[in-house]
This record gives structure tokens, C-alpha cells and sequence, in this order.
């Protein structure tokens, strides 16, 4: 069961990406077949998550403005991030104006999210001290 969430929640968040992904690109990425695939989405609409398919070779879409937050990254995700920031200035040149924004905004998502995880771990550690 929890291969099947995570396999799920990989699915919202890349047709979240890319709307109108196919069955085929979400198998490949998914690590599974179009006919898992299929099922998957049946079972999203189950959920009432609002996903859609927006006919033949058109992939799959949200309906409305539906999004999933938090980014909710690895560590190692992050990581390539924040190490990837010095390799902006170079690449500054070539990309279109509005990535570096894009980019700023994911990267305080994520600074956001690794220090509410300090502070939950953080205050973790302090409660057995407290005890003493």
C-alpha cells in the first residue's frame, strides 16, 4: 500500500508539472505500466482529486486551480538545489527572464521547509533535557 501512495502522490505531483503528461510518460516515470497507470487515475477520482484526462494523445490535466502543497523535497533534492544556485549566474544568459524568480521561489519553499523541520526536531531534542 505505501508503494501505491507514493506512486500516487508522484502522480499528482508530475501532472501538477506538466499538464497533459501521457499514461506513458507518467508509467516510465512511475516505474509501472499504462494499465497501473489507468488505475491510479481511477483511484485519484475516487479520492475527489479533480484530474482529468483531456482526451487521446492530450494527456492528463487538473480541472480548475487545483495544486498540492507543500513541495515536500528530499534532502538530497534540496541539497542539488542549493548547489545548483552557483551554476545560475552562469547559465543566467541563456534562460528566460522569469526562471530566476521561479527559481527564488522554490528554493524559500524550501528553506522554509527545512527550518520548520529544525524547529519540530529541534524542540524534540530539548524536551528530554527539560525532563532532567
Amino acid at each position: 500500500m505505501t508503494d501505491r501512495l507514493i506512486r500516487l502522490m508522484k502522480i499528482i505531483t508530475l501532472v501538477q508539472a506538466r499538464p497533459g503528461i501521457l499514461a506513458r510518460e507518467l508509467a516510465e516515470r512511475c516505474g509501472t505500466s499504462e494499465r497501473t497507470i489507468y488505475r491510479d487515475m481511477d483511484a485519484l477520482s475516487s479520492m475527489h482529486i479533480p484530474i482529468m484526462h483531456m482526451g487521446r494523445g492530450k494527456g492528463y490535466t487538473f480541472i480548475g486551480h487545483f495544486a498540492m502543497y507543500p513541495i515536500g523535497l528530499t534532502e538530497e533534492e534540496a541539497q542539488a538545489l542549493f548547489k545548483s544556485l552557483p551554476l545560475l549566474d552562469e547559465l543566467k544568459p541563456r534562460l528566460p527572464e522569469a526562471f530566476e524568480t521561479a527559481y527564488e521561489k522554490v528554493l524559500a519553499a524550501v528553506y522554509k521547509q527545512s527550518t520548520e523541520k529544525m524547529e519540530i526536531y529541534g524542540e524534540r531534542d530539548e524536551e528530554p533535557d527539560a525532563d532532567q
